[in-house]
């Protein structure tokens, strides 16, 4: 069979996969269902009013042709930009692919599909509300890391400077990074369990799409059959993220509203008194936070 023809039935099987599945098992949130994301992140990693875990990934691909440095990125591969949002239980809620890898990561966020819904206001969010014990009414939020803005729906850590001799900034870093775990563990299941992550992709850009759309909705159904809670005790080196592969996004230094500092704030407090929890202060202290 001819490289052409194996190409083409690559590009079939995972558009029927995808255009099959994705209603079932990777389907636009309702509001009712933000609540229920919010409910398991808050139950499982202690981040109320968390609705997912952003990050994005490059995926390493054959340089296409005629396409210049389109798609050159900081690590001196060509890639593809794989933006996810994941729940509590490492399941995709919303995923982005295709921006170029020369793309500023900031501009990959604010240019994709995720993030204009979210400026339009048409993600279809619970209204900001109370946390339990807390009287400051709070936004639902997506957690991430330096890679991206800080906005009013959008928390990442303190940088540095923040944190050096501010406990509470700390602690507030700690909370993020036990939630924000979840999409990097995500990414490690779908490497590990889908071997074509392990090397760049030699085929079309189009049936690139097309594979890791039917990869992440694959393994949602795979999450639903099977859920792994103990996924971060696990011993096997298969879970590990095959290197150079799935390569990570570069910070970002974006200046942000003075709403997004005050959202950050008023979880920090929350985080340092009544949402505080019997062993962060430890684990901040023996941590990097």
């Amino acid at each position: 069979m001819g490289d052409r023809t194996v190409s083409t039935i690559i590009n079939e099987v995972s558009t029927a996969i995808w255009n099959n599945m994705q209603p079932i098992y990777l389907p636009q949130p309702t509001i009712e269902m933000w609540k229920l994301i919010a409910n398991e992140f808050e139950q499982i990693w202690q981040f109320p009013h968390c609705i997912g875990a952003l990050d994005g990934k490059h995926i390493v691909i054959k340089k296409p042709p005629k396409s210049g440095t389109s798609f050159y990125n900081y690590k001196q591969t060509f890639s593809v930009v794989l933006m996810a949002l994941v729940d509590a239980h490492y399941k995709f809620i919303s995923i982005d692919i295709g921006s170029m890898g020369r793309f500023s990561d900031a501009n990959i966020f604010t240019s994709g599909a995720l993030a204009k819904k979210l400026y339009k206001q048409t993600l279809r969010l619970p209204p900001p509300s109370v946390l339990t014990n807390y009287d400051k009414i709070l936004p639902y939020v997506f957690v991430a890391d330096e890679a991206f803005p800080l906005s009013e729906n959008v928390m990442r850590p303190y940088p540095k400077r923040s944190v050096t001799d501010n406990f509470q900034n700390k602690v507030f870093n700690y909370r993020l990074s036990r939630a924000r775990q979840t999409v990097e563990c995500t990414f490690e299941i779908l490497a590990s369990r889908f071997r074509v992550f392990r090397r760049p992709f030699e085929i079309k850009l189009e049936s690139v799409d097309n594979v890791v759309k039917a990869a992440c909705v694959l393994h949602n159904y795979l999450r639903n059959e099977t859920i792994i809670l103990n996924h971060m005790q696990g011993d096997s080196g298969e879970n590990e993220m095959p290197k150079n592969q799935l390569l990570p996004l570069a910070n970002n230094n974006t200046r942000s509203g003075s709403n997004a500092f005050c959202v950050r704030q008023k979880f920090t407090d929350y985080f340092n008194t009544v949402g505080s929890l019997p062993w962060q202060s430890d684990s901040v202290s023996r941590g990097k936070y």
